[in-house]
C-alpha cells in the first residue's frame, strides 16, 4: 500500500502447515524482527474478538519494544476503557497501535539501522463472522495508519 506497509497472507485448506510456518517465524525472529503475535482458536471465541487479538499483541509489543512500553504509558486509559466498553474496535487500534508507533522513532539493529518489526496473527479462519468482519475492516482500514517499519503476516 501507499503507506509502505506490508501484508503477507498466508492462505490455504486446513492441515496444510499455515499455523506451523507461523510458529517457525516467531521461534526464528523471536530475538530479532518479531514484536507481537496472536494464534486464534475457534474453540475460545473470546480471545479472537479484534479487541482481545490487539490486546494481546500489544501486550507482547510491549516486552519486546522498550520504547513501545514507554509510548503506551501515555495512552489515555479512560478514552482506551471506553472504547473496549463500546466496542470500538478502530478506536482500540488507534490508540493502542496508530497512536503510540507512529511516535516512536523507527527500529534500529544493533548497528544503528532502521529495521521492519513485524506482527505474526495465525489462523484469522478461526475467528467467528462478525469479528472476522471487523477484524478485516481494521486490518484494510488501520494498517495504513502504521508506520512503514510495521509489518503483518497473517494465515487462515
Amino acid at each position: 500500500n501507499k503507506s509502505g506497509n506490508t501484508i503477507y497472507w498466508v492462505a490455504g485448506d486446513a492441515g496444510t502447515g499455515k499455523s506451523i510456518m507461523s510458529a517457525k517465524l516467531i521461534e526464528i525472529h523471536y530475538n530479532q524482527s518479531l514484536v507481537g503475535w496472536h494464534f486464534c482458536d475457534h474453540s475460545n471465541p473470546l480471545q479472537n474478538s479484534s479487541i482481545a487479538i490487539m490486546e494481546s499483541v500489544s501486550g507482547i509489543m510491549a516486552s519486546k519494544l522498550p520504547e513501545y512500553k514507554t509510548a503506551i504509558l501515555d495512552l489515555d486509559t479512560k478514552k482506551l476503557e471506553e472504547a473496549k466498553a463500546g466496542g470500538d474496535s478502530m478506536e482500540v487500534f488507534r490508540l493502542l497501535f496508530t497512536q503510540p508507533l507512529n511516535s516512536m522513532a523507527p527500529p534500529t539493529d544493533k548497528n544503528g539501522n532502521e529495521c521492519r518489526k513485524f506482527i505474526v496473527i495465525d489462523a484469522i479462519d478461526e475467528i467467528n463472522n462478525e469479528d472476522l468482519v471487523d477484524f478485516l475492516k481494521i486490518i484494510r482500514d488501520g494498517s495504513s495508519q502504521l508506520p512503514p517499519w510495521v509489518g503483518l503476516f497473517m494465515t487462515s
